[in-house]
């Protein structure tokens, strides 16, 4: 579908840690209308529909708001663009820093790629992928994250209720999808569905520590 090579030039190894990493973390495609998924959610299917018509800095520039939910997908999408250079520079150290930051909830695919990637980097790549990453682990923290998750689900009640309490009492709400047909859930079982937002994401929070990554090649130095 894309050009797997820019012009820019890359060793032996990352080509074959190219094919690899690609191949492992194909993004998946998401039927879930935007306008009915949650905001990292909505804003991953805008951009893989933007990559599909080949808008890849629009598509980058939604991933990367979505990563601030700490949506890891969202994250580990940048960091196949950079290794790809769609929509940016093509990148190794940058692409790491984004993949370490995706592969904090232990997800094994992404875990995988993370080292199949830090094993191809040179010297000088590696020194640049940890201030990277330094940088991000700042900007893009679950702390953060759960933080933006947990306003956006305050606002969702607030906007159903139009209580600042939140109080669903007998409410029922009306669910509408892109074909038109509708169905009823209660105000709970609405509610319960925006705090598992936050509550499942909270969950990972403290569980998965960076910490040393694993070696998969021999040669591969142990200290990141």
């Amino acid at each position: 579908m894309f050009e797997m090579f820019n012009k820019v030039r890359v060793t032996k190894a990352q080509q074959i840690a190219a094919i690899f990493v690609l191949l492992l973390l194909a993004v998946p495609a998401m039927a879930v209308p935007p306008e009915f998924a949650t905001p990292d959610q909505a804003d991953v299917v805008r951009a893989a529909r933007s990559l599909q018509d080949g808008f890849e800095k629009d598509a980058i520039s939604k991933f990367k708001r979505a990563a601030r939910y700490g949506n890891k997908e969202a994250q580990k999408s940048v960091g196949l663009m950079y290794i790809k250079g769609m929509g940016v520079k093509k990148d190794w150290a940058m692409a790491f820093a984004w993949l370490k930051l995706a592969s904090s909830h232990g997800d094994p695919r992404i875990v995988a790629a993370r080292e199949e990637v830090y094993g191809a980097l040179r010297d000088d790549e590696k020194a640049r992928a940890d201030a990277y990453f330094l940088e991000l682990q700042t900007e893009y923290s679950d702390q953060k994250a759960l933080e933006l998750r947990g306003e956006w689900v305050r606002k969702q009640k607030r906007e159903v209720t139009g209580s600042r309490t939140g109080n669903v009492g007998a409410l029922r709400i009306q669910v509408a999808d892109a074909t038109g047909y509708t169905w009823e859930l209660s105000g709970r079982a609405y509610f319960d569905v925006l705090e598992s937002y936050v509550l499942d994401f909270e969950a990972h929070i403290g569980e998965v520590e960076f910490g040393e990554l694993e070696v998969l090649e021999d040669d591969v130095p142990a200290n990141r």
